[in-house]
This record gives structure tokens, C-alpha cells and sequence, in this order.
């Protein structure tokens, strides 16, 4: 059987989009013997590091999407396998989708998460538009627009698919309310992925891992920069861990945040394993940090990181918008103290987390191995 992963942008300096891609490959390596997998990335050295073949990343990078339907014909399967895409980038992942049932192959949704809000850049207007728009009064009918084409879109498209599961129960609701009220639930396929061992002997100094996203960057950037101070000044350290190893690094280093080396999941791992706690406003420093038994404290941009955190009774600092940096210092300083009952809501949420998933990746594999 051959599969083609795809409809996120893979191989494009994204560590939370890489660790999706391990999880799903390894999953479907060890649940269907035999298995050939591609998978569309911009990234030549996926295929050897996964063992995995490749073809371009068909929608995103620059790659126009013509010429995913003659790369999907040559498979049995096509998985749309994870991120934020139906809220960041939904056309695209919908055009991937509708090309894989036009050529026949049949299509599945796995993992894919859903913000409760629309990615601006297409669903707002901007500039003069916006301008004259707001001017006649036609701003709101001209977005809700916006938003019923997407709909009519997902409710067309996504029940021709062969199985539609989603990252959580908030994303499965959202998705409800704009068209398709039959997906399932799974959890973040990045789960799947082995942390490392913690550290055997705590360090001398408290460490606070830290990563400021450039998307939607955070407002208060002299907030941030006063709270690594502060956590330095008080005898700690401060341990930048950019989920983009470009970008995100160059944010830090700019905020004067030494980082760490590596830039795979297994190093971000490593790297939140020897912090007693992070501050991400990127989801899967969170996730990743949370498989490592580390407790994460999450800046919102979207509500992505506050469904993840509601798996463990906890909501985000505040937003990248309007942080209360002063706050998080308070929760950074806590966190140091002690690690309260923070391991003992961490497993309940993990067993909670891997049922829903287990369940899931049955009815996904047995979907897909069906004639």
C-alpha cells in the first residue's frame, strides 16, 4: 500500500510540523507492515531521516499545487496529517483534498486542528479595502461572505473524504459550527514520539525555557525581555528553545536569549527535559515539554494553546496581544518553588490523551487497510 502525506507546510523550519510527520509516519509504519509512504515536503533530507520517500510540497513553499494530481494518482491513500490548517490555511488543504477525490484516490483528514479563529490574512479584509469597505457600511456582510464560502466549501468536501478526525474536541466543535459536524477526535500524532529520560540530578540553578513566536508576534516584547532578566537576576537561568530554528532564534538572540543547539523534536526534548518550566506562545514547545514531564506555561495566539492546556485544568497567561509579563514571572517563580501536583495532573491528562488517540488510530488504520 502506498501513502502520500501531505497538506501542511513540511520541511519549511517548523519543529512542531516535523514532530506531526514522525508520529504519523511511525504510526502507520508500525500499523500496517509493508507500508510505502511519500510524503510532500520541502525538506530533501526527510526521506532518509524517516525513510520515507518524497515529492514536493504541493500548495506551499512557492510550489504551485498543479502538479499534486498526478503524484497523488500514483498512491492508494492521501492524508491530510495534522497543524492548525483548517483555521491558518484552509484552501490550500482543501484544494489538496479535492484533488486527491477527483483522481480517485481515496482521502483522509488526520489530526488536523481547527482555531476558533480564521487565519486574518484570509478572512479579513485589509488596507484600502478594508477602508472602503468599513466606509459603506459593507465591511461585516463582505467577511461573513468570506466565511460561508469556506463553509460551503468544507461541507462539500470533507464528507467525500474517507475519514475526518481532528487534534481535539475543541477544533471538532469549531469545524461543526462551519460545516462538517461528523469528524472524529484524535490527539496530536507528536505524542506518538519518545521523550527523552529527565535529567538524574536536578541542576544547581532553576532554568526556564523560553520561545516567543515570530508569527503573531507577542506585543509586549519588552515584557518578555524584563522577565528573562528578572529570572537571571534572581540566580536562574533562561534557555531559548525556537520552534522555528530560524526565525524564532533570531527573535531570542535579539531579546538577548542564548539557544539551544538542535533543532529536531528529540533535541527540543532534551532541551525542555533540563528547564523546570517553559513559556511557549508556540503549541507544541507545550506538547513537547509536556512529554518531557516538564510544565508549560503558554502565551495564546489562537486558541489552540488553550484547548492543550485545558487537558490539564490550566488556561494561557494571557495572549500575544495583552500579557501581564509581571504574572508569568509570578507563575515562572511558583513553578521553581515547587512542581505542586503538576505530575499528577500530567498523567491523568496523558492517559486521558492516549485512550482518545488509541481509539482513533484503530478506526484510521483499519479505514485505510479496508479494500
Amino acid at each position: 500500500m502506498k501513502i502520500l502525506l501531505g497538506g501542511i507546510p513540511l520541511g519549511c523550519d517548523n519543529i512542531g510540523d516535523e514532530a506531526i510527520l514522525a508520529g504519523v509516519a511511525g504510526m502507520l509504519k508500525a500499523g500496517l507492515p509493508g507500508v510505502e509512504l511519500a510524503v510532500a515536503t520541502a525538506d530533501p533530507a526527510t526521506g532518509p531521516l524517516l525513510g520515507v520517500g518524497t515529492v514536493p510540497p504541493y500548495g506551499f513553499a512557492g510550489v504551485p499545487a498543479d502538479g499534486f494530481a498526478d503524484a497523488v494518482r500514483a498512491h492508494d491513500a492521501y492524508v491530510w496529517c495534522g497543524a492548525t490548517g483548517l483555521s491558518d490555511y484552509p484552501h490550500t488543504g482543501l484544494d489538496l483534498l479535492e484533488a486527491a477525490q477527483r483522481a480517485g484516490v481515496p482521502a483522509y483528514v488526520w489530526g488536523v486542528g481547527m482555531d476558533d479563529e480564521l487565519n486574518p490574512v484570509f478572512f479579513r479584509a485589509a488596507g484600502r479595502r478594508r477602508a472602503l469597505l468599513a466606509a459603506t457600511g459593507l465591511l461585516g456582510i463582505y467577511e461573513r461572505r468570506l466565511r460561508a464560502r469556506l463553509a460551503r466549501r468544507i461541507a462539500r468536501i470533507l464528507p467525500r473524504c474517507r475519514g475526518v478526525w481532528l487534534r481535539d474536541p475543541q477544533s471538532a466543535e469549531m469545524l461543526a459550527r462551519t460545516g462538517y459536524p461528523g469528524a472524529g477526535v484524535t490527539a496530536d500524532s507528536a505524542l506518538l514520539l519518545a521523550p527523552p529520560p529527565r535529567p538524574a540530578a536536578a541542576s544547581p540553578r532553576h532554568r526556564l525555557g523560553l520561545c516567543i513566536s515570530t508569527q503573531r508576534q507577542v506585543s509586549d516584547l519588552d515584557g518578555v525581555r524584563r522577565l528573562a532578566d528578572a529570572v537571571r537576576a534572581e540566580g536562574g537561568e533562561v534557555l531559548g528553545i525556537p520552534m522555528n530554528p530560524k526565525t524564532d532564534r533570531g527573535l531570542l538572540s535579539r531579546l538577548g536569549v542564548d539557544c539551544m543547539e538542535g533543532d529536531t523534536p528529540d533535541a527540543v526534548m532534551a532541551a525542555a527535559a533540563s528547564c523546570d518550566v517553559v513559556v511557549s506562545s508556540r503549541l507544541h514547545l507545550l506538547i513537547l515539554a509536556a512529554m518531557a514531564g516538564t510544565p508549560g506555561i503558554g502565551v495564546a495566539r489562537g486558541s489552540k494553546i488553550a484547548n492543550w492546556l485545558a487537558n490539564f485544568g490550566e488556561t494561557p497567561a494571557g495572549s500575544v496581544a495583552d500579557c501581564d509579563w509581571g504574572a508569568v514571572l509570578a507563575r515562572v517563580r511558583e513553578a521553581f518553588r515547587s512542581p505542586g501536583d503538576w505530575p499528577v495532573r500530567r498523567d491523568v491528562a496523558f492517559a486521558r490523551l492516549r485512550a482518545r488517540f488509541d481509539a482513533a488510530r484503530a478506526d484510521f488504520l483499519a479505514r485505510l487497510a479496508a479494500p
